[in-house]
């Protein structure tokens, strides 16, 4: 089966305005996992442009962070955006274009902290691929760190009116430019296939410039969407032990929000 990815991620600075809100949301919950588990080495996969590893930058500690994508795009942003910062923090940062699915990277073994935030997981479509990247990653960890992955909760009724009702398109969100230069509204439209539990989401991206221009443009997408035990049992199955699963960015337990935020442990070595 081919899967609709690339060209979503492709226009940056389109996809970092879309999501500049969520920082507000997120940032603070990752700011604060670093905090609580100071790790010496941090890998956050699927990592786009920087939004949240440049944020965990200017976190308390001095630990090393790589950030791994395979969007080339992506990672010439966040390397241009990495050279605002102070030299001190840019020797801190390595960047690898690589698939979460099968990477190896030089410090294989060595880290202690893990991420995959903000739904990236459902790019990994098939069950194969998810196996992979699991094990993958509990190699790529040192004994006792820790693997966390963030994606959203299953809405059921979301789920069936993208079901029941395909071929609805529903204005998503409507944003200013910081440079007052356009606005953007943003359109879906969403099928769901029950049997390969995706999300076939088409963007219908419109522009309106302050010079009376306008451009318009789509972007598809598929998106897997996780069930809580199914997501848990990928964890299982490579071997991890779920320390805890939050609801939300402001921890609460799993059942109290929308989300999914799953901690795994390998085991050996106990970290503080």
């Amino acid at each position: 089966m081919l899967y609709e990815l690339g060209e979503y991620y492709e226009r940056v600075d389109d996809y970092d305005l879309e999501y500049q809100s969520q920082s507000e949301l997120d940032v603070p919950f990752w700011r604060e996992l670093v905090m609580r588990y100071t790790p010496q080495r941090v890998l956050e996969l699927a990592c786009g442009s920087g939004r949240i590893g440049l944020e965990l930058l200017h976190s308390p500690g001095d630990f090393k962070l790589d950030g791994l994508d395979i969007e080339p795009a992506m990672l010439k942003a966040y390397q241009r955006k990495l050279q605002s910062e102070p030299i001190a923090t840019q020797q801190r940062v390595t960047l690898h274009e690589a698939n979460m699915v099968n990477y190896n990277l030089p410090h294989k073994g060595d880290y202690d902290l893990i991420l995959l935030p903000f739904n990236s997981i459902a790019h990994l479509y098939e069950i194969e691929q998810q196996l992979d990247a699991f094990k993958n990653t509990y190699d790529h960890l040192m004994p006792g760190g820790r693997f966390v992955v963030d994606t959203f909760l299953p809405d059921i009724d979301y789920l069936s009116n993208a079901l029941n009702r395909p071929s609805n398109v529903y204005l998503e969100d409507e944003i200013e430019d910081s440079n007052q230069e356009f606005t953007m509204l943003l359109y879906t439209s969403r099928k769901y296939d029950t049997f390969e539990q995706l999300q076939h989401i088409v963007w219908t991206h419109e522009k309106f410039f302050e010079t009376g221009e306008n451009e318009r443009y789509l972007t598809r997408l598929d998106m897997h969407v996780f069930f809580p035990r199914e997501l848990q049992l990928l964890f299982l199955a490579a071997g991890f032990r779920i320390e805890a699963i939050y609801g939300s960015y402001d921890w609460k337990p799993f059942g109290k929000g929308t989300r999914q935020i799953v901690v795994g442990r390998k085991a050996g070595l106990t970290l503080v």
